[in-house]
């Protein structure tokens, strides 16, 4: 009985931490520059750590589409809420694009649609029944979860949904093919996609004929667009129902691609929970893969740095598996209170359990928690208008603040790796 009130009480407070998530509002870019004006920052150890071999391919990828040798070089980069609203990796995706190449926005997924929080450079829109569902949600389902942390089902032959992509700072999110990831077989609808604004062009998905099974299907679109429309279609009795996963939106051009995927209270064993999180992964064939969990194992008063670690070696293992030439980049989560008032004093071993299992892997670390400033340093970020009452998540200011850090160590590591890398 006392386990079971322990966890009803544990995804109360996840559930908390959430809506207060929920409730934060988007904050315009602006970049700080001057770390000196948070003198509890430690500027001076915002670095990777990583052995010679763990970012020598990702290096050299890099190198290679600089020299125009490459077309794209692809980022995938795994969190919970600090990455579902894409304050943080928005800025850290428009930087490196800017140095790299713009290769496309990535992964998107309707958030909104699924009844969640979405990132404010995209906006997601659907008529019909739509239910959606997170990785950390527990309880029996029809509706699986895939490499977004979420999925979404329709019952309704009629149901439409419209995503519409923005702009970013100088760049050009605009595309010419998307990858709709989804589940086919039998019973699941057609989807017509309108390839123009008019919707007078289409492109009809087809049911397979196959099993349920992880699908990808790519379609180019006729003219360059911001958005596109998709109407489910029923032609046979036996069709019921459409799941969709994330849509890959890209451009064409040579450049980077910077996917983000964020989930709301997740930690690494819902991710590994997800039906089809490694099998779509793969999919996106990454060059860099980045983890950026733990904040939500953290905050768990009886945290176990042994189950946490037999989780992280779970995600790792299976992302070795499905993308083997792919580099990792593990990086701390971010001192945080529980209770909005009360010290976490697990966050060290957290941390410590992360950066063995980095050295394990062979893959870089990016010790955010001891750069900000350690234990119960989120108080000092609060007074400075940085992170918001609950203590967990930042404002905008202050996830732009953890980007500039992040990029500034990973751009230090990326010039020392070009540096050495063979002519």
């Amino acid at each position: 009985m006392n386990g079971i009130r322990h966890t009803i009480k544990m995804r109360v407070r996840k559930y908390y931490i959430l809506l207060l998530f929920l409730a934060v509002s988007a904050v315009a870019f602006a970049q700080s520059g001057d770390y000196d004006k948070y003198p509890f920052v430690n500027a001076d150890i915002d670095t990777l750590s990583y052995s010679p071999t763990a970012l020598r391919s990702f290096f050299t990828k890099l190198k290679e589409l600089k020299e125009g040798k490459r077309k794209n070089v692809v980022i995938v980069h795994i969190g919970d809420s600090h990455l579902q609203a894409d304050f943080f990796t928005s800025w850290v995706r428009q930087h490196l694009q800017q140095d790299y190449g713009n290769g496309g926005r990535g992964l998107v997924f309707p958030y909104h649609v699924a009844g969640s929080n979405e990132p404010s450079n995209y906006h997601s829109s659907g008529i019909g029944e739509w239910k959606g569902r997170r990785c950390v949600m527990v309880t029996p389902s029809t509706i699986p979860t895939g490499i977004a942390g979420f999925g979404l089902r329709t019952t309704d032959s009629a149901s439409m949904l419209k995503m519409n992509i923005k702009n970013g700072d100088a760049l050009d999110y605009s595309f010419t093919k998307m990858t709709l990831l989804h589940d086919k077989g039998p019973g699941c609808y057609n989807w017509v996609v309108y390839t123009s604004a008019d919707l007078k062009d289409s492109v009809i998905i087809k049911d397979t004929g196959k099993v349920y099974g992880v699908t990808a299907d790519t379609i180019m679109f006729k003219d360059t667009v911001s958005s596109f429309t998709m109407c489910t279609e029923q032609t046979d009795s036996s069709q019921n129902e459409a799941m969709i996963f994330g849509m890959v939106i890209s451009n064409g051009k040579p450049g980077l691609v910077y996917n983000t995927i964020g989930s709301n209270g997740a930690r690494y064993s819902d991710f590994n929970r997800s039906a089809y999180f490694i099998q779509q992964l793969a999919s996106l064939n990454p060059d860099l893969v980045i983890v950026s969990l733990g904040t939500n194992e953290a905050y768990a008063k009886r945290f176990n740095p042994n189950y946490f670690g037999d989780d992280i070696d779970t995600m790792l293992a299976n992302i070795k598996h499905v993308a083997p030439d792919a580099d990792l980049l593990l990086t701390s989560p971010n001192d945080a209170y529980r209770g909005h008032r009360y010290k976490n004093p697990d966050l060290p071993d957290a941390v410590s359990t992360l950066k063995n299992a980095a050295v394990k892997y062979d893959a870089a670390f990016w010790d955010f928690y001891h750069i900000m400033g350690g234990y119960g340093s989120m108080q000092k970020w609060y007074l400075k208008h940085l992170c918001q009452k609950d203590h967990v998540h930042f404002t905008g200011g202050g996830y732009t603040l953890q980007a500039e850090l992040f990029y500034d160590a990973l751009q230090k590591a990326i010039k020392d790796g070009l540096e050495s890398t063979p002519k």
